[in-house]
């Protein structure tokens, strides 16, 4: 109780955010952007050519259709994951 005090008040005299503030601020949209990229990229690079021999002969809007159909759920677990691990960069 008295160490959560005293960081508490350190934290006030250094100026520096607490945990609770630090989750009341939304994360700059660049450093979204950047993680969102660096999720995306090595995904597409995996799935892109595991798929494409088995839906090379449909049209473009369908091939990305199902590539869709199976990179954005697999995104919205990795996306997630990454925000937890990045959390006090994404909030600097």
């Amino acid at each position: 109780m008295i160490n959560d005090k005293n960081s508490q008040l350190d934290s006030l005299m250094l100026n520096e955010p607490t945990r609770q503030e630090s989750m009341k601020v939304a994360p700059k949209k660049w450093k979204m952007m950047l993680l969102v990229w660096v999720s995306i990229y090595p995904l597409l690079n995996i799935f892109f050519p595991l798929l494409t021999p088995y839906i090379s002969d449909f049209s473009l809007p369908i091939r990305l259709l199902i590539m869709t159909i199976v990179i954005v759920p697999i995104m919205s677990f990795i996306l997630g994951s990454l925000q937890k691990r990045f959390f006090f960069w994404l909030r600097k």
